[in-house]
């Protein structure tokens, strides 16, 4: 869900529509990263791809205040997730920088993101189900229409425009003026690594399949008079920390392989741009 929703909550259903709209991804690997940990889109994102789509939909005067109270409260509950996630892009964008990435030093940040992301699932599961409650069949489907419209008009999701995971990451190589040398041992690091972890063919490529097929059940659910999106079948932490895993890994296999000016730009692409965007 969520994509990969791996905040999964309030953002599920955009999170479904996210994964449920990428269709097939050549690299499951590349494609995971990019919806996961920090390369996952912010929250504030989200949230205005379901304003954008309930401002598609034909409210009653009655259901305006209902709808307008649920995003203002999903706004505040995940105030804290972009913080986290924020402070989490920037101590990774220090460690960057500095030429050396160090796991130990980064999972303080870690489990701040994921405790703020944790604290968050009950009560956007909640707000999912009473604006499910809230709208007749008609509104629904013309909400998860609207939601599904809105992610393929941007490529797939928030920032998707320029194409996927593995575009984006050709871009970065653009940007930052890597040779062909360094663009061919970055290619072999990260290959070696990801073989080491179960490769494109293995657990990873899996987990992406069962996020596309849960997406694609929540927006099909909530189209329906019973919805009741099911607390143990979401992807959860375990996804945000693999997405997380694979980011540190990718700057694992790069900062060695940069100069000090790519590493620069690097970092402050990781602050400002993380690879999704």
């Amino acid at each position: 869900m969520r994509v990969i929703s791996k905040w999964l909550v309030w953002g599920a259903l955009s999170g479904a529509a996210l994964v449920a709209g990428c269709a097939s991804q050549a690299n499951a690997e590349a494609a995971e990263a990019a919806q996961a940990g920090l390369t996952q889109d912010s929250d504030a994102a989200h949230l205005q791809f379901i304003r954008n789509a309930l401002s598609k939909v034909t409210l009653r005067a009655d259901q305006q205040p209902v709808v307008n109270a649920l995003t203002q409260e999903a706004e505040a509950r995940h105030a804290n997730v972009n913080q986290a996630r924020l402070a989490l892009r920037g101590a990774l964008a220090d460690q960057v920088q500095a030429g050396k990435i160090d796991r130990a030093a980064l999972k303080p940040s870690t489990d701040a993101l994921l405790s703020a992301i944790d604290q968050t699932r009950s009560l956007d599961r909640a707000a999912l189900v009473r604006l499910h409650d809230t709208l007749d069949k008609n509104q629904r489907n013309q909400f998860v229409d609207a939601l599904e419209a809105e992610f393929r008009g941007h490529g797939g999701g928030p920032g998707h425009a320029g194409g996927g995971p593995g575009q984006r990451l050709r871009q970065w190589g653009t940007d930052l003026n890597l040779t062909k040398a360094q663009r061919e041992q970055i290619g072999t690091g990260l290959r070696a690594k990801f073989d080491q972890q179960g490769g494109p063919q293995g657990e990873a490529k899996e987990h992406w399949r069962a996020a596309r097929e849960h997406g694609h059940q929540v927006l099909e659910s909530f189209r329906q008079d019973q919805f009741a999106p099911d607390p143990n079948n979401s992807m959860g932490n375990d996804q945000i920390g693999r997405g997380i895993d694979r980011m540190i890994t990718l700057a694992e296999v790069a900062v060695p392989v940069l100069t000090p000016e790519q590493r620069a730009i690097a970092a402050q692409k990781v602050r400002s741009e993380p690879l999704h965007h």
